[in-house]
């Protein structure tokens, strides 16, 4: 069957044992069995008896305070694969980096891809878009469509022909073809903007 220590817990065990191995000694040198003379001179033990040990009982090992791990730091996370892929049709004004501006609409566009193809709404065919001469894509809001909420990081950014925007980036990192941004101007009619790091002079967040 299963051991004592098993039932009652170990310090229980260790207290009981220690009793049993003090047993013996206290009926050598009590007086409630007769012991032959030779076997008190083997054991040298006096008579009358001296008093039992007294002994303190074992108390349970003090459980040791646990210590509190470091707080776990936030794990930054690359954008998602095909961040840069907007599906649907978008209404959307380009900067190039020769300064020229093109309107129109983009579909199901990959904004990582070399070339975009913008719908200009006219009769003649859509126009290619390179997208190593482009600055910045300006998505703009649909009829009674409201202006996103900021989030992600703050930031400023810089163009090389030193002009200005700023406003909050949800995938805001370092490499790659860009990345979005929310405008922190909500006055005007534009829901996001892809900025393309090619174009960019300096970045920053805070």
């Amino acid at each position: 069957g299963p051991t004592v220590h098993k039932i009652f817990g170990d310090a229980i065990a260790i207290n009981a044992g220690t009793a049993c191995y003090f047993m013996g000694q206290k009926l050598l040198v009590g007086k409630e069995i007769e012991i032959p003379p030779e076997i008190s001179a083997a054991y040298d033990l006096p008579r009358p008896a001296a008093p039992p040990i007294d002994f303190e009982p074992l108390a349970p090992a003090p459980v040791a305070a646990a210590v509190a791990a470091p707080p776990a730091q936030p794990e930054v996370l690359p954008a998602p694969a095909g961040a840069a892929v907007v599906a649907g049709s978008h209404r959307v004004v380009v900067h190039t980096l020769d300064g020229h501006v093109q309107r129109g609409t983009l579909s199901d566009a990959d904004l990582e891809a070399s070339e975009l193809t913008l719908a200009t709404g006219g009769p003649g065919p859509a126009t290619p878009v390179v997208t190593s001469g482009v600055k910045a894509i300006f998505f703009m809001l649909a009829p009674g469509e409201q202006t996103p909420a900021p989030q992600g990081k703050r930031v400023r950014v810089t163009f090389r022909d030193g002009r200005q925007v700023a406003g909050f980036s949800p995938d805001y990192q370092e490499g790659g073809a860009g990345f979005f941004m929310i405008p922190a101007d909500t006055r005007t009619n534009t829901g996001r903007i892809w900025v393309y790091h090619a174009a960019v002079k300096q970045v920053s967040v805070s």
